[in-house]
């Protein structure tokens, strides 16, 4: 959500300092955010040998380049996620109560913690339920926003007609060469 919605959190981030300030005199729900996090993430960390095996997606670059470069890159990007979270939580309250903003954490969780593989379709349902919940932003906003995704568009389709590549298991079933997709 954090990518998707760049432009949502830098349109906040004139409030942000406030929000962020709630949260500086409520340590406690720091804490547990940060201590129930740190703790998921030594526990339960799963590594599904799709996601390590298959080059012809994004998550795999993104699991190899970022999210594995180091043993420690997840507990680093902690400050990033409970960043987003406040900034989800303070959108979503703005026209909800606390009770459906409690209710869409609870449903996508329910939804994306079962899966063992990162993929991107996992959060298209979530993405879509907040980008329909949270309230209307200037032009400006939706122009980044539109601005945004046509780019990650023109990237995708750029590299899915420019690389390909050979796989070495695929020769019996295709002699034609790979190509990188979504």
């Amino acid at each position: 959500l954090t990518a998707f919605s760049a432009p949502h959190m830098v349109q906040r981030l004139r409030h942000s300092h406030m929000t962020v300030l709630y949260y500086v005199f409520k340590p406690v729900h720091v804490l547990l955010f940060f201590v129930s996090a740190l703790l998921a993430l030594y526990f339960f960390k799963y590594e599904h040998p799709y996601l390590l095996a298959d080059n012809r997606h994004y998550t795999f670059y993104i699991w190899r380049k970022i999210l594995n470069r180091t043993p420690h890159i997840m507990y680093y990007l902690l400050p990033v996620c409970f960043y987003t979270f406040l900034n989800i939580v303070a959108l979503l309250s703005t026209v909800h109560s606390k009770f459906f903003t409690l209710l869409y954490f609870l449903c996508v969780a329910s939804q994306i913690v079962p899966q063992g593989l990162l993929e991107f379709r996992y959060f298209i349902l979530p993405y879509l339920l907040y980008r329909l919940h949270v309230p209307q932003h200037s032009w400006v906003v939706l122009f980044l926003e539109l601005c945004q995704y046509t780019l990650i568009n023109l990237i995708t389709v750029k590299v899915f007609l420019n690389k390909t590549f050979d796989w070495d298991s695929a020769d019996d079933l295709s002699p034609n060469p790979q190509r990188f997709m979504w």
